[in-house]
């Protein structure tokens, strides 16, 4: 005959397995939601990084358009 005692001990295991299942489960979770914030947080930085280059690049095209300019200036006035 069956030992209702053996039984209810492996129901005791079986029921601590899954409870540290559960457990295991909601870490990994918690520790994908933190890791999908900081690539949030680094897509957001790259992005700035990339308009700040972007303005910087900008910048530097319009001082050598200007330099351009005033060099050609310089030039036509050396002419004369």
């Amino acid at each position: 005959m069956l030992d209702i005692e053996a039984i209810l001990q492996q129901f005791e295991l079986i029921e601590q397995k899954v409870e540290q299942v559960v457990q295991a489960r909601k870490k990994l979770q918690q520790e994908n939601q933190d890791l999908n914030n900081r690539i949030g947080q680094l897509e957001n930085l790259i992005q700035e990084k990339i308009d700040a280059e972007k303005k910087h690049e900008e910048l530097t095209a319009l001082v050598r358009n200007k330099i351009d300019n005033l060099i050609g200036r310089l030039e036509g006035i050396t002419e004369e």
